[in-house]
């Protein structure tokens, strides 16, 4: 029996770190009575991901930006170019 931490992230169980597992090994799940959100492991943050997962939701739910981004954007500054750097 081998133990391997991991999180539940959009209905999968995702290990922190990378598992060799054979195809159709049986399992027993254990869920843990505290989120792992509010701890930090292998140098991953867990609140970043959280945060872009909202992130990414929130563009795939955000209105497209108007004509006008465009010619706006097309019209900055590039520091580099303007002074020859």
């Amino acid at each position: 029996m081998q133990a391997y931490r991991a999180y539940f992230d959009e209905g999968k169980f995702v290990p922190v770190e990378p598992v060799r597992i054979e195809e159709g090994s049986q399992a027993i799940v254990t869920v843990l009575d505290f989120p792992i959100e509010a701890t930090k492991s292998n140098g991953v943050n867990f609140r970043q991901k959280v945060a872009l997962k909202k992130f990414r939701e929130a563009m795939r739910n955000s209105d497209p930006l108007p004509p006008e981004f465009d010619e706006i954007m097309g019209q900055r500054v590039n520091i580099t170019r303007e002074l020859d750097l």
